[in-house]
């Protein structure tokens, strides 16, 4: 039967001799390998195949199958089932069709015979047809023009495979695939760019590395690991690489004037992504300076209200405001991305940041009603990160500030981290997690430039109960701690000791022996809670309740 294409239905692509030549090679040859069938695609304009002649003609040849899709994508033969095969038809190295053998009987092909067959029809196909416009100033200028009217990075890409006939891949300077495009005719699920081997292969890595403003383009050769040629284009922005672009060479060769056309991709492209890097920066400069202002109180409340959404902080939920101290000899500004990472993971989400002039002070977002258990898990996962944070402080301290439920409570919220940390400097700074409300008080007697005042205070308070239990013990420092954060209550002290009331209430009058305090009394509790606030700052050890157990509210004193 003869073929379905005839000369006077000429391919425009192949022409009309040719096409009558195929299809009586096509014809001799399933008589000759005694095929069920034989059919012939070449390669379209678009880079996709069509179909030119078939033998015998039930049905037109439709490109499309398995083999015919690898051939077109490898430029080698493939193999199916029931002995099929699909061979590539290459003239002056250019893959221009691809041949299907499907054998009438069990047995293979007669290759032998088949190379015969490819050789003549490479043969035909190597005939001069009509030229395919390359690439020139028209194509730049439907780049530029999809650009200036505000087409996205993976639109630009799509336009230029469009272009091209062929895939195209925009890599990262990391080499990873940000977006490509191809055409559909080739069938492609996967951007068929860079393998990790071929990233891996030396020649292939000092290529790339050589490209910048000198050497914007080169032409990977298919070499091993690479099976087929890359044309990549390097994209530069602020004088360094900001990604590739990466042309694959498939269903027929690249050519040289396509060079061009993917250097101006490659330059729209990197003035795409200085821009997209821009509006970062600065959408990112403008959460900065707005939370600053927010800190520091330095526009009006509703203007706060406003900039602070228009910015993405999130102020519908309290949050706490924790100063993190930094070194003299350090940079608060270098490392407040660091710190950022390092609580990042133990507070959920990464708190916003601000750099001080010797502080990295950050928002903790706190749950719509936080009570005593939310503040716990605060402190505790700002312990957990402090060594991780002193890393790049070179400060091993966190100053918590009370809960700030509305915007103007930030900047007295600073004011007092701030207070409190110089107290705590001034007193020996070994303290670690360091709660404002816990030292409220404190606060209102000490400040850094009379801590040893508070010291000797803290040592008329409980140094005698100390050399008392150094000397004979009886737990008296122990005792007193306890009976202070159990809200004065006997009952409640002796529980948290694991200890009878009556030894309790010996060990009170003990106290009041030894150091004349008379613990019935207001003024003497909180002088002692004082004293014990100013030796935990002085010696690092835990000095609010809040990180341990949940306050008890006092009922009175000693029953």
């Amino acid at each position: 039967m003869p073929s379905p294409l005839a000369p006077d239905h000429a391919d425009p692509v192949v022409g009309g001799a040719a096409c009558a030549s195929l299809a009586f090679l096509l014809d001799s040859a399933r008589d000759r390998l005694r095929l069920a069938r034989c059919a012939l695609h070449v390669v379209g304009p678009d880079g996709g195949l069509r179909p030119v002649a078939a033998s015998p003609g039930a049905g037109d040849p439709a490109p499309g199958s398995p083999l015919v899709d690898a051939v077109l994508r490898s430029a080698r033969p493939a193999r199916g089932a029931a002995a099929a095969l699909a061979l590539p038809l290459l003239v002056d190295g250019e893959l221009r069709g691809v041949l299907e053998l499907e054998p009438a009987g069990p047995g293979p092909v007669d290759e032998a015979v088949a190379g015969q067959v490819v050789a003549l029809a490479e043969a035909a196909l190597g005939r001069p047809r009509p030229v395919r416009t390359a690439p020139d100033r028209p194509s730049r200028c439907r780049l530029s023009r999809a650009v200036l009217a505000g087409a996205e990075i993976d639109e630009v890409v799509a336009e230029l495979a469009e272009l091209l006939a062929r895939p195209v891949a925009l890599l990262g300077p990391d080499l990873r695939v940000r977006t490509w495009a191809a055409p559909p005719a080739l069938r492609l699920t996967d951007a068929p760019a860079l393998a990790p081997a071929a990233l891996d292969a030396p020649a292939v890595r000092a290529a790339l590395d050589a490209l910048g403003p000198d050497r914007p383009s080169v032409v990977l050769l298919p070499r091993p690991p690479l099976v087929r040629r890359h044309l990549v284009a390097v994209l530069l922005a602020e004088g360094r690489v900001a990604g590739y672009l990466d042309v694959i060479e498939m269903g027929r060769a690249l050519g040289p004037a396509e060079t061009p056309l993917a250097e101006h991709a490659a330059a729209l492209l990197s003035l795409q992504l200085l821009g997209e890097t821009r509006r970062i920066r600065a959408s990112a400069q403008a959460h900065d300076d707005v939370l600053a202002d927010l800190l520091l109180g330095a526009r009006s409340v509703d203007d706060l209200r406003r900039l602070t959404t228009h910015v993405g902080l999130d102020l519908q939920r309290p949050h706490l405001v924790v100063r993190l101290p930094v070194a003299p000899d350090r940079s608060a500004g270098a490392c407040r991305a660091a710190v950022v990472a390092a609580l990042g993971p133990l507070l959920d989400d990464p708190p916003p940041a601000h750099a001080g002039p010797d502080d990295v002070v950050v928002l903790v977002r706190l749950p719509a009603d936080p009570g005593p258990p939310a503040l716990r898990g605060v402190h505790a996962g700002l312990r957990a990160a402090l060594d991780a944070v002193a890393r790049h402080t070179g400060v091993r301290r966190a100053v918590v500030s009370g809960v700030c439920h509305d915007v103007g409570d930030y900047p007295p919220a600073l004011a007092e981290t701030r207070e409190v940390d110089r107290i705590v400097d001034a007193l020996g700074g070994r303290a670690d997690v360091v709660a404002v409300t816990e030292l409220s008080t404190l606060r209102l007697v000490v400040n850094g430039d009379r801590t040893d005042v508070a010291l000797r205070f803290a040592e008329q308070c409980l140094g005698p109960l100390r050399r008392s239990d150094d000397a004979g013990g009886g737990g008296l420092v122990e005792t007193l701690r306890s009976y202070l954060d159990c809200g004065a209550q006997v009952r409640a002290t002796a529980a948290a000791l694991g200890v009878h009331e009556n030894t309790v209430r010996y060990r009170l009058g003990r106290i009041e022996h030894v150091t004349g305090m008379d613990v019935r009394r207001f003024d003497t509790l909180l002088a002692a809670q004082l004293a014990f606030q100013v030796e935990g700052l002085v010696g690092g050890v835990e000095t609010s309740t809040t990180a341990t157990r949940d306050p008890v509210v006092p009922r009175g004193y000693r029953s």
